[in-house]
């Protein structure tokens, strides 16, 4: 989203009354000029006021509770019964419907039994099958620009390689990639709710299509084992199967890209960082861990089911509760000096794949993608550095991200 489609938002609507007037804070996750020079820094900064403040507007256009403590979040997120993920998203009623995202919009025992079905599917063991495959794509997508001596990294690798591992996930040829790319980019990145509205329509004929066939001539690819899975002995109806797929779309590609374009906007500013991993391979799985405190890109909410008192704030029934991962992991309360990065901090208890029973699906796939992005750039390019002259464009909204980052190598 740039600054321009953000400033286009609609105006807020009206502050609560049981809303105390002394929590509210004006401050916009799309259109706070922060957001475009440093999310993190400019959404750390609310660390200073009370833990729990209420802003006008969320990146949806509702009023909204949001968390500043690590502390509240982890409350919030264990707790289905009070605070519930239902409809969070979104992106059904860009359509005019109601399915959910599953499992991230279905809470309490039917999300444990679709977290029954599928987490097999995303075990290390099984994300060990991918890895060939992901390193093969990795070491692909290198070979068009490594002797270029610089790239747009986003466009060049950190957006096409987890779409292309996505498509190889899902069984769907390669040649199709281009279209999910631009899927992506419409749906998440527009700022234009039209254009969303066409690419998440265009994106779901696609899915049920996908489906159709995959009854009809299943392969060994997650596709078909969705199309074709049971839950208590019930077939999934079209919709829950859609809202499988709907997830798998958009929640591995745009938060994989996003980190990706973080962690190396970082290292190409940090050379020393960035030579210790290319010297001692086996600082980088802390290194990673590490830079995803640092760089959670993911924002997320919940819906009280109730009233209740949380941080000594009375939420209402209805009320909507955002909170921010990068706040929990830049939260001094949980790290001792927050900004500054520790290639091999211990422990590192972040919340970058979240926490409590929605804790993300894809952790270990998303693991694996960095791992291989990690050892396939640094093998194959030399030191790289921001280029001369160009500055990390970057944005705030849902998903913190990077639109462009121009690197250059001698």
């Amino acid at each position: 989203m740039t600054q321009e489609n953000a400033a286009m938002m609609m105006q807020p609507p009206p502050i609560p009354e049981h809303v105390p007037p002394e929590l509210v804070v004006d401050f916009n996750y799309n259109t706070n000029p922060g957001m475009f020079v440093d999310p993190f820094a400019t959404i750390a900064k609310l660390h200073d006021g009370p833990r729990i403040v209420f802003i006008p507007m969320d990146v949806a256009g509702r009023p909204t509770w949001l968390l500043t403590r690590g502390e509240d979040m982890r409350t919030v997120l264990w707790d289905q019964q009070t605070f519930s993920s239902k409809g969070k998203t979104g992106f059904s009623a860009l359509l005019g419907e109601s399915w959910d995202l599953i499992p991230l919009e279905v809470d309490n025992e039917e999300h444990t039994k679709f977290r029954n079905l599928l987490n097999p599917l995303f075990a290390p063991r099984q994300i060990d099958k991918l890895e060939q495959g992901m390193r093969q794509t990795a070491i692909q997508l290198i070979g068009r620009f490594a002797d270029s001596k610089g790239c747009e990294f986003m466009q060049a690798f950190g957006r096409p390689f987890p779409v292309t591992v996505f498509m190889q996930l899902m069984g769907l040829p390669l040649e199709q990639t281009p279209t999910f790319l631009k899927w992506e980019d419409e749906l998440l990145h527009s700022g234009d709710f039209g254009v969303m509205a066409r690419a998440a329509g265009e994106i779901a004929q696609y899915l049920r299509d996908l489906a159709v066939d995959r009854k009809k001539n299943p392969l060994d690819d997650l596709a078909s084992f969705v199309a074709n899975a049971q839950i208590d002995g019930r077939a999934l109806p079209d919709d829950e199967i859609l809202g499988i797929y709907y997830l798998l779309f958009v929640g591995g590609l745009d938060t994989v890209a996003a980190s990706l374009g973080f962690m190396f906007r970082y290292l190409a500013t940090h050379p020393d960082d960035q030579e210790k991993l290319r010297k001692h391979p086996e600082m980088r799985a802390d290194a990673i861990e590490e830079l995803l405190r640092a760089f959670s890109v993911v924002n997320s909410s919940r819906l009280c089911t109730r009233d209740v008192e949380l941080g000594g704030v009375q939420m209402k029934k209805g009320d909507r509760v955002l909170f921010s991962y990068s706040m929990a992991g830049l939260d001094p309360e949980d790290f001792p000096d927050p900004f500054d990065i520790k290639l091999d901090r211990s422990p590192n208890r972040h919340m970058a794949f979240a926490f409590g029973p929605h804790r993300c699906i894809g952790s270990h796939l998303a693991r694996r993608e960095f791992r291989v992005a990690f050892d396939e750039l640094f093998d194959r390019l030399p030191p790289f550095r921001i280029k001369a002259g160009t500055t990390p464009v970057v944005h705030g909204a849902s998903v913190f991200g990077v639109d462009r980052l121009e690197l250059e190598w001698d």
